[in-house]
């Protein structure tokens, strides 16, 4: 005798049929790593950008040197009175 199977699988093999044209993208969802990689990287873009601006700014703009300060030692300590504290290594 022959036994004939007949299978009928809705659920497999379904093709579900289109009722929009909506497509729908699935993104996966960045870890803790991403996140702070990409962190960094934005941080070092930005940095990148403000020093390549304060180098033009640098570059354009011309140097005044600061003029000389006389010392004239009076008294027997060699100090000066022009000159601060700060320049003679005082506190």
């Amino acid at each position: 005798m022959k036994e004939e199977h007949k299978t009928e699988s809705n659920a497999m093999h379904q093709i579900p049929e289109k009722k929009s044209e909506t497509i729908a993208l699935q993104i996966p969802k960045p870890n803790m790593q991403v996140a702070v990689l990409g962190l960094i990287a934005f941080i070092t873009v930005f940095q990148t950008f403000q020093l390549v601006r304060i180098s033009d700014k640098a570059s354009t703009t011309p140097v005044k040197a600061a003029p000389a300060a006389t010392t004239t030692s009076s008294g027997g300590t060699g100090s000066s009175a022009d000159v601060p504290e700060s320049m003679v290594g005082g506190c």
